[in-house]
């Protein structure tokens, strides 16, 4: 174990310098929980850069704390699943010379393989001297399994690269007086997404991989499910039905399969963090029964797994991704017409057009009450009729 813990952590002997961009944004989420007692849980869909994430905050907690203090290392090394986080940690405090009165920072990479994560973080939490950040691929597993650590955890939800990410890893940039380059870039975006390894490669064996990857360990392995071919197929549909309203009675029919059984492996996908759903706008009796929208963590997964999938759903798919982050998001139903989504302080509509005529946004200005409406559009940026047009890009990067 002393080799393996060595080999996890080089700055220990020697000068460690991270890869990837910095994610400032979350390096100062993280940077804020420090000096908390609580938990610190980074979830996020797989190979979305946690373990990148992690180094650069490890890189950056040194300016304050001796290297030697601090820990890292992944359950998913073969030898160490099975062994006690705290017999880890003993060793570590062994090899460093370290006694249990010091404090000691302790980062954990794929925490959720270890099957009573739970437990032994809540007994390193209470017996003090220890701040833990743990990361792992299923966000709500995590949660639920974290009912051993109720008020004693935090939350980071680590997303895909940003607009902004995405073009500064192509060292892209443009001067305010190009900025109609920001159309090209964002075109690019919507369809390649914000994987860090796929973008580097474009290679979309490199997405088939990573969904073999989910369906096999995030879910057939979690839940037991043998028909692995009936889970590819099922998501490969999900994903042609983004930003539409999901039957799983239809789906049923399609893979020859019970509603009921669409239902609990879509939730499996949610559990995953790959699949998201969107309720109706409404009272909670009526949110219950009334169909759920569809929409895929990344749109390079969505674009790889449908290729023919329109620009528009796309689109959607991005600001989706981007509200939820933010609020809760639901879609609200005008005169049979659909809005898009709806939050606690603005509706939105996305019409990714050059041209947007008044039949297609008439149902928002139905809308009652203070709620700023605002539709997402290709390059149209202008205020009329109380209604706010904002292209897709500055959107994307007043929310970065």
């Amino acid at each position: 174990m002393e080799q393996i813990l060595k080999r996890y952590n080089p700055w220990w002997t020697e000068e460690f310098q991270p890869k990837g961009i910095l994610r400032g944004k979350y390096l100062k989420k993280l940077s804020k929980l420090i000096k908390t007692r609580d938990v610190v849980f980074i979830v996020g869909l797989r190979r979305v850069g946690k373990t990148t994430l992690t180094h650069q905050f490890i890189k950056l907690t040194m300016k304050d704390l001796d290297p030697k203090k601090i820990v890292y290392f992944s359950m998913d090394h073969p030898r160490l699943i099975k062994v006690p986080i705290l017999d880890i940690l003993d060793e570590f405090r062994k090899i460093q010379g370290l006694s249990f009165k010091e404090e000691i920072f302790v980062f954990i990479d794929e925490v959720h393989l270890h099957e009573n994560f739970e437990q032994e973080l809540k007994t390193i939490h209470d017996m003090g001297n220890v701040k833990v950040f743990a990361s792992g691929s299923a966000s709500i597993f995590l949660i639920e399994k974290g009912a051993f650590l109720t008020g004693r955890q935090r939350f980071i939800e680590l997303s895909p690269f940003s607009f902004l990410e995405f073009l500064q890893m192509r060292k892209i940039r443009i001067s305010p007086g190009d900025e109609h380059l920001y159309l090209k870039y964002c075109d690019e975006y919507i369809k390649l997404g914000g994987l860090p390894e796929y973008l580097k490669t474009k290679d979309q064996e490199y997405i088939t991989t990573l969904m073999d990857s989910i369906i096999y360990k995030d879910v057939a392995g979690r839940h037991s499910i043998s028909n692995i071919g009936l889970l590819r197929d099922l998501i490969v549909l999900l994903s042609q039905g983004i930003g539409g309203r999901m039957s799983t009675r239809k789906l049923g029919r399609i893979l020859g399969i019970s509603h009921e059984t669409v239902r609990e492996y879509i939730n499996y996908f949610v559990e995953a963090n790959i699949i998201h759903l969107v309720e109706k706008d409404g009272k909670i009796s009526e949110r219950k029964v009334a169909p759920r929208k569809i929409y895929i963590t990344d749109n390079g997964i969505a674009n790889v797994l449908t290729p023919t999938i329109n620009i528009g759903s796309l689109v959607e798919n991005i600001v989706f991704n981007i509200l939820r982050l933010e609020s809760d998001v639901r879609y609200k139903i005008i005169n049979s017409k659909e809005i898009d989504f709806i939050t606690k302080d603005c509706v939105y509509e996305v019409k990714y057009k050059v041209e947007i005529n008044e039949d297609e946004i008439k149902h928002l200005k139905k809308i009652q009450g203070n709620k700023k409406k605002i539709v997402i559009t290709y390059d149209i940026n202008e205020m009329k009729d109380k209604i706010e047009y904002i292209p897709l890009y500055k959107f994307i990067m007043e929310h970065q």
